[in-house]
């Protein structure tokens, strides 16, 4: 017999009243087809740790890398330095006199001109110079932080040969954090089947999706992690050690405020890396969904079709410029507007020892399932200078013309 013509109103799983012109249906008429049940459609992916090395295993919380340094071959000027043979001192910034050795060359770059200057005396930050060598004249430098370059000593003959500055490394550290998760099912909850669970352990399909769920916590703690101690052991008081990630060991920042981010961005972190640390910069980079974007748009006006064309791409893997190959990797849980700069052979993901990921299970007291899945890591981010980040990029479409 058909129902007469009426409108429905849905409920929840289709259980709600059916008011019907004429006469009244029976509710809940629903019939549920759940042969092949959708699990989840959450994301899982981990493209950023999935893409590093696992190192050693560590057992002490504090874990300790170095990093080298050779001598610098610039300084930076502290103070103006008055024009004239006469004026024969030159105050460096802050730190700056550790860099330089009796005998060298400097060679100072003013909107006045060039001028070559030889160190005959370090006391602190002021250089004792000899003016105007090499035919320059003894200029007036008035630019404060200006960079100026170190040429390597010219010794005199039959002098004792001045002490060199060695840089010395620097020792970085970072913590370890337990990632550690329960699951609990009763015998009867276990047993008893349903639409999503028909026939399977509710305890194995409750532990594969925490491992799961793991992999993205750790994913996201690698990037945005911050490095903090443990102020009690005593359970239930003070707080635990956390690692740090990405963004806590990346300090070469690059603020947009706002801006669209351009072609020249790329390049200036990537010329100022090789400044830095040479052929040793970064070799990718990590976006968000729409900054990936963003940096495919950079560069899809050099795409050219024609009028067989029936497919194309708007999708730019790699970049190519005077300072290398940056790489694009696309992740989700980087900070809107952001890009990371790295090189991944410099992170790795070190287990604290016999802290692998691992499930366990445990002794219980009644009819009941009881279980964890744990792990014990920490990472280490080694050549923190060969590392930087763009923050605060904009994200609107209209900074974006090949977007909007």
């Amino acid at each position: 017999m058909a129902l007469p013509a009426g409108t429905v109103f849905r409920g929840a799983q289709n259980t709600g009243d059916q008011s019907l012109a004429s006469g009244t249906a029976l509710t809940s008429m629903t019939i549920r087809m759940f042969g092949d049940f959708t699990k989840y459609l959450e994301p899982d992916d981990a493209p950023f740790t999935s893409s590093l090395d696992n190192g050693k295993s560590v057992n002490q919380k504090k874990f300790e890398f170095p990093i080298g340094f050779l001598a610098p071959n610039q300084v930076a000027l502290g103070a103006t330095q008055n024009s004239g043979a006469g004026v024969t001192t030159l105050t460096l910034a802050a730190g700056e006199g550790a860099k330089v050795q009796v005998t060298d060359l400097l060679r100072i770059t003013d909107v006045a001109g060039v001028e070559h200057e030889w160190v005959t005396a370090i006391a602190g930050d002021v250089l004792t110079v000899v003016r105007a060598m090499g035919g320059t004249s003894a200029l007036q430098h008035t630019l404060a932080g200006q960079i100026i370059d170190l040429l390597g000593p010219a010794a005199q003959e039959n002098a004792d040969s001045p002490i060199a500055p060695i840089m010395k490394g620097a020792i970085e550290y970072n913590l370890p954090q337990l990632f550690d998760y329960a699951v609990q099912v009763s015998n009867r909850e276990d047993a008893t089947p349903d639409y999503e669970f028909d026939g399977a352990s509710r305890y194995d399909e409750f532990l594969s999706r925490i491992m799961i769920n793991a992999r993205i916590d750790f994913e996201k703690t690698a990037i945005m992690g911050r490095r903090g101690g443990e102020s009690s052991m005593v359970v239930g008081t003070g707080t635990p050690t956390t690692m740090g990630g990405l963004d806590f060991f990346t300090d070469r920042v690059y603020d947009l405020a706002g801006v669209g981010l351009a072609e020249a961005n790329l390049r200036l972190v990537q010329r100022d890396l090789w400044t830095a640390v040479g052929t040793n910069g970064a070799s990718t980079i990590l976006a968000s969904g729409f900054m990936r974007e963003a940096l495919s748009s950079l560069y899809n006006a050099n795409r050219y079709a024609d009028v067989k064309d029936e497919s194309t791409t708007l999708v730019w893997n790699s970049i190519k410029t005077e300072y290398g190959t940056l790489k694009f990797v696309m992740s989700r849980y980087l900070f809107a507007g952001s890009l990371f700069f790295v090189n991944l052979p410099d992170i790795k993901i070190h287990p604290y020892k016999n802290g692998e990921w691992s499930d366990v299970s445990l002794p219980v007291a009644g009819p009941y399932k009881k279980g964890r899945f744990t792990g014990d890591y920490t990472m280490s981010f080694t050549k923190n200078a060969a590392r930087a980040k763009i923050i605060n990029a904009s994200t609107a479409l209209v900074d974006y013309p090949n977007l909007s």
